[in-house]
């Protein structure tokens, strides 16, 4: 049952305040291998259970992207004739799809150490019938080759796909399927949130990875990773709300505008009354150690940098009046969208304006909490138990 974290789910991911690098170091950190459109585990079996499937069939170079498409969309519908259609990837798109299930799992393959060939996706495509050719050598214990330094494309002791795959494809895991991930989990990633919680997660039942109730059970490096993340989504959640704000105050004169304003208006008073509470950790927030963090794994751009600790300056959350109304504030976030976007900014571009939603990137940052949930929960019911029915 997916709906423990259903409740948290991610709407709305966009960056629009271009806080995406740093945003994805903290999400590495924590979950590696995951994405915000992964959405099942046994994805990350179907996707080479397919390509070796396509060896098998002798498909050539020239030939296995169709193929593989071909064979992605069978298995979609082959999904969606199982009980569990929650999280089919086309589901909506049909046929239509875009992006593929190879496309949206390769990243994490490779991270997790199932993907053993470095390259991209089109790049495997081109050398198909030679690495496959070249798998069939001597492998080590892990599975890596030992035949002159040839690339085996897949992991060896990846579990075999049952005999009629993909007919009668559903998100069961089985037992030795689920203590594969969680090992692949674990070997490529044991410093990680992710295989602490396929190891020792009781639950996944939490709005945000700082608030899950084992956080005390967290080793010191993940607690200190959580201690920045955390201030850092709670701070600059009242950034995107009162950006948003200042669209919706742009909007034609009438009920839409009115209620806009009103809402976000409304969220900014929670935010300043929930922030309030944190004064004493983000008064205390030594950011020059956050910053260490992140700039050790991604370049972050001077302006980024500065648009950020502009914000932590001004402290919006001190009072409501400054959170919304604040002249000097909304000034950082006009330069700040107008810096990112060009000609391209809303604010104070009718044309640019057509196009908003409403709402736009007004999701606190999660860190892809909610996909590294789900999966989670995937692997813990195929090993028998815990949040398997939280």
């Amino acid at each position: 049952m997916l709906e423990a974290v259903d409740r948290f789910k991610e709407t709305d991911t966009r960056d629009e305040l271009g806080l995406g690098a740093i945003r994805d170091t903290f999400a590495d950190l924590l979950f590696p291998g995951t994405s915000t459109i992964q959405t099942r585990a046994r994805y990350f079996l179907f996707v080479p259970w397919m390509y070796r499937q396509l060896h098998e069939k002798s498909v050539t170079k020239d030939k296995v992207a169709a193929r593989a498409r071909k064979e992605e969309i069978h298995l979609r519908d082959a999904l969606l004739e199982s009980a569990d259609t929650a999280g089919v990837l086309g589901k909506v798109a049909g046929a239509a799809l875009k992006r593929l299930p190879s496309n949206v799992y390769w990243q994490g393959l490779g991270a997790w150490k199932i993907r053993l060939y470095p390259g991209s996706q089109q790049e495997y495509h081109r050398y198909f019938e030679f690495l496959h050719t070249a798998a069939d050598g001597a492998r080590d214990d892990d599975g890596e080759s030992l035949d002159g330094g040839r690339v085996v494309p897949w992991h060896a002791y990846l579990p075999p796909a049952p005999d009629t795959f993909p007919e009668g494809a559903d998100f069961e895991l089985r037992p030795d399927e689920a203590r594969y991930l969680a090992e692949r989990i674990c070997f490529s990633a044991r410093q990680s949130l992710l295989a602490f919680l396929v190891l020792r997660g009781k639950t996944v039942e939490a709005p945000y990875p700082w608030a899950h109730p084992q956080r005390a059970e967290f080793p010191a490096h993940i607690q200190d990773i959580l201690h920045h993340s955390q201030l850092l989504a709670e701070s600059m959640h009242g950034a995107a709300l009162l950006y948003n704000l200042m669209l919706a105050e742009e909007l034609p004169a009438g009920p839409r505008r009115d209620e806009r304003t009103t809402t976000f208006r409304e969220e900014l008073e929670t935010w300043v009354t929930e922030l309030r509470a944190r004064s004493d950790a983000l008064s205390h927030w030594k950011r020059s150690e956050f910053w260490l963090l992140v700039q050790q794994r991604t370049h972050v751009s001077g302006a980024t940098h500065r648009f950020v600790e502009q914000w932590q300056e001004y402290a919006p959350w001190q009072s409501v009046h400054r959170a919304t109304d604040d002249v000097s504030v909304r000034r950082l976030l006009r330069d700040r969208e107008r810096q990112l976007k060009g000609a391209r900014a809303r604010l104070g571009n009718p044309r640019a304006l057509e196009l908003w939603n409403g709402a736009s990137g007004v999701d606190r940052i999660s860190y892809r909490w909610h996909s590294a949930a789900r999966i989670l929960m995937d692997i813990h019911a195929g090993l028998g138990g815990r949040d398997a029915r939280a």
